[in-house]
Parts: structure tokens; sequence; C-alpha cells
């Protein structure tokens, strides 16, 4: 059992947990890749242990239960295994299913990257339907404690995340943000002394198809709209507002679609949350914080191997697999093979091991 001691030690650099805890959590990393559900039965039964199957399920069942832990300790993980840009894009939606008949409904706030988007804070609410302007608060200041607010190049988000006191904390928090809002908002426009439903702001252009950077009024709050007519296949218009003028606001906005890519590789394409029995807010909190150091590290491999064996493409162009999908391929089939040659498990490790990362307290 090296390889649980050796990514064990690895994890405590960032975890400051003790040895049962760090053990634990190796072993639920592994039957991850192993069976690829966080079905907890399933990720028990898969426990490279030789205890009773019982008793794995048991432990499990006490980690999330009984341990208690900071989940913002994730973000020196993500941090240090990630390069990011000078300025980051933060993207803020919701993901839910129900399990019976209870919702299960995760706020997430990623971090744009390289055509996907990085888990870094969350939250599970308890209630069904779109979550309220103090969900969202919490989520940012918890974030903004491991996250500094001077490397935010904007924050985007859907039109479920609008409200006069949602704008009012961005503003006061000095967030810049780009936010979609629905046509029937209405808005006033400075330069022209118009108050109109945003809906009809650019039929009083004229001609025009799209306008960057007009100075509103929305909510009581002094903005900047950009309005796009719908393309070919959405007769949705585009209504964007900040609180910053963009160059290519439809272009940033654009990359909020990072981060339903990261919910598919949690969710069908990858580690099947929806398969969790679970439906304990805190306990999910917890899946997810697992979950994160599975997929991150994944991608990470993945981005890896490709530099030296790229992905094959079909041919239609595609690549055969994501990124993210050949990582776990690749872990996987380290793991399989950790008993007759540990050296590509230990390569692995070696690329977690040159992080640079400060351990968390639990």
């Amino acid at each position: 059992m090296d390889h649980i001691s050796e990514l064990r030690t690895t994890l405590s650099h960032f975890f400051n947990w003790n040895k049962a805890r760090l053990t634990c959590l190796v072993l639920m990393v592994e039957a991850l890749f192993s069976v690829r559900t966080i079905n907890l039965t399933q990720i028990a039964a898969a426990f490279q242990t030789d205890c009773q199957e019982e008793s794995a399920y048991r432990r499990v069942c006490r980690f999330f239960t009984n341990f208690s832990f900071d989940l913002s300790a994730i973000a020196p993980f993500v941090l240090n295994l990630f390069t990011f840009n000078n300025k980051c894009i933060l993207i803020l939606d919701r993901t839910n299913w129900k399990w019976g008949k209870t919702p299960i409904n995760i706020l997430m706030l990623s971090i744009a990257y390289k055509g996907i988007s990085i888990p870094f804070c969350w939250s599970v609410l308890d209630l069904e339907g779109a979550s309220c302007t103090d969900d969202r608060i919490t989520l940012f200041q918890r974030a903004l404690r491991r996250f500094p607010r001077k490397k935010i190049e904007a924050f985007v988000a859907d039109r479920e995340f609008v409200g006069t006191a949602w704008f009012d904390y961005l503003i006061r928090a000095n967030i810049p943000f780009l936010i979609r809002v629905k046509k029937s908002y209405k808005i006033i426009d400075i330069q022209r002394d118009i108050n109109l439903p945003a809906g009809h702001f650019l039929k009083s252009y004229g001609r025009k198809k799209k306008v960057l950077n007009v100075p509103i009024t929305m909510w009581g709050h002094s903005l900047y709209l950009s309005f796009r007519k719908g393309t070919k296949g959405t007769k949705e218009p585009m209504i964007l507002v900040s609180n910053f003028p963009y160059k290519k606001p439809f272009e940033t906005y654009k990359i909020r679609w990072e981060i339903e890519t990261l919910f598919s590789c949690l969710k069908s394409r990858g580690f099947h949350i929806e398969d969790t029995h679970v439906t304990d807010p805190q306990k999910i909190e917890k899946i997810l914080f697992v979950l994160t150091i599975a997929f991150c590290w994944a991608y990470r491999i993945g981005q890896w191997k490709a530099e030296t064996k790229p992905i094959p493409q079909k041919t239609h162009g595609r690549k055969q697999k994501s990124l993210f999908r050949y990582g776990v391929d690749w872990i996987r089939r380290a793991f399989k093979r950790i008993h007759s040659d540990i050296s590509e498990f230990l390569h692995m490790l070696t690329f977690l091991n040159s992080l640079q990362g400060g351990a968390c307290d639990a």
C-alpha cells in the first residue's frame, strides 16, 4: 500500500488533517477513479483495504457525518495546481436535481480556465429554486478570503443572478461584473433620457444590430448596457449590464458556458454526482470537496499527457475525448497497474509533489 502513503503525504501539504482522515480521503479518491461514481456504496466496495465492505462503508459515512473541516481549504490546492492569468474571470451558476422528492441544489462559484471552469467555492442550498441575495453574498465573502479581489477581471452570471441588493453588494465590493438581464427589466438611457424596457432598447437605435457600453440607470445603479440582436437559431436578444465598460462584452460573457462543461464532468460525463443518495446539504458540500480534488488532478494530468501524447481526433475533426476524460483514463490505468508497476503512478504523483502549497488547517 505504498501508493496510499505516498498520496497521503502529498495531500498533507494542503490539508492539515490527521492520518486516519487523510487515508480515508486517499482511499475515496482512488475508488472514485475506479468506479467513476460518487455513490458511497460503490466507493466503499472499491476500497483497496483488507477490511470488510460494511466496515469501509461505515468509515466513509463517518467521514461525511462526523468530520468537520473548512471547505475553503480547497483553495490553495486549486490555486497551486493551475496557472491562472494575472486577471481571472469568475463564473456563478447553479445545478440541481432531485433524489426522490428531495431537491439537491448546488450554487457554484468557479474560475474560467481554457474552455472549462475550475470549482473554487460552493454552497448547497436547503431549498428548491433560485438562490437569494444572502446566499450569493455569503458565498462571495468566503471566496474573497482566499481569492484576491484585484485578480478579478470579470464576474459573469446568467439572468437568474440579478437584483437591486445583489448589484448593490457587487458595486460596493468593487467587483467588476457582466451579467445578462431579462428584456422586461426597465432601464433609463442616460444619454437620451429615455425610460423603456431593455428589450425595446435596440429598436430605439434604428438599424443597429448591437450597441456597446451605453450608460444607463437600472434599479438606481449607474451601469453600462450592451445589447445584441438574436442571431440565427437564437431569437432572444443578448442584453448585458456591467459596472465597468468592456471592450468585448459578448465575447467575455460567452465564457460563462465553461461552468456548464464543469457540471457535465461532475455529472454524467465524469463522476456521476447525481448517483449519490445523500441529501443532507452539509454532506454534499463535503462530497464536492472530494470531487474537486479528483476533477482538478484529472484535468491537469490530461493536459500534461496531451503535451507528449496528443488526444486522437475523430474523422470530423473533434478530439476523441476531453482533457478531463483523458486524465481520468490515465489515472485509472495507473491505479490498476499499481501492484505490477508503480512507476506511472509515482510519475503522476511527482507532478502533484512539485506544487508549492501550504497546509490549511481543518
